[in-house]
């Protein structure tokens, strides 16, 4: 009787420690999802606001959202890119 309790226990904790790790991989790629979509958008406001902008500054930010948010970018963002990379090379 007391192995079946601790095996019940012992099945219980492991359920428990899955559910745990799916909530917290769940939170942490809304919250990696939320933070490049805010790095977008103060790219886009960044921009924006400076519209002599250098080519070379716009491409090494693209550059570097593409790196780190490639996962969670539009494909209207990726789009937007692509014509910022052409308006640059044909600069």
């Amino acid at each position: 009787m007391k192995n079946n309790k601790l095996l019940i226990l012992a099945l219980t904790a492991s359920i428990l420690s899955g559910c745990v790790k799916q909530v917290k991989d769940a939170f942490d790629e809304t919250t990696e999802a939320l933070t490049c979509a805010n790095r977008v958008q103060e790219f886009e406001d960044t921009n924006e606001a400076n519209p002599d902008r250098s080519c070379t500054a716009i491409i090494a930010d693209i550059d570097d959202l593409e790196r780190t948010c490639r996962d969670y970018l539009s494909e209207s963002t990726k789009q937007s890119f692509a014509n910022l990379r052409a308006a640059c090379s044909a600069n």
